[in-house]
């Protein structure tokens, strides 16, 4: 039986693999819908840092917010001038 050569995975297919669950979209530089939460680490009106679950997600900007909340969504609004992975 021939072995099938391994095609190189994209750098976009090996940041979702480490990604797991979580599901971001994303309005412009105004808000996030943020799909995966396991917890807010950090809340203040320059910095969200979320759980989410494998690595933190740190948003940052001015006049931040988390507009809405459930148990594991949540919708972040203001200026948002990065967003980190922090493993």
């Amino acid at each position: 039986m021939k072995k099938k050569p391994n095609k190189p995975k994209s750098p976009l297919s090996v940041l979702m693999a480490h990604m797991g669950t979580v599901h971001m979209d994303i309005s412009g530089n105004r808000e996030v819908v943020f799909e995966g939460n396991k917890g807010i680490l950090e809340y203040s009106s320059s910095s969200i840092r979320i759980n989410a679950g494998k690595y933190i997600v740190v948003f940052k900007g001015r006049e931040l917010q988390i507009r809405s909340m459930n148990a594991c969504d949540l919708v972040i609004w203001g200026f948002i001038t990065s967003i980190e992975y922090v493993f």
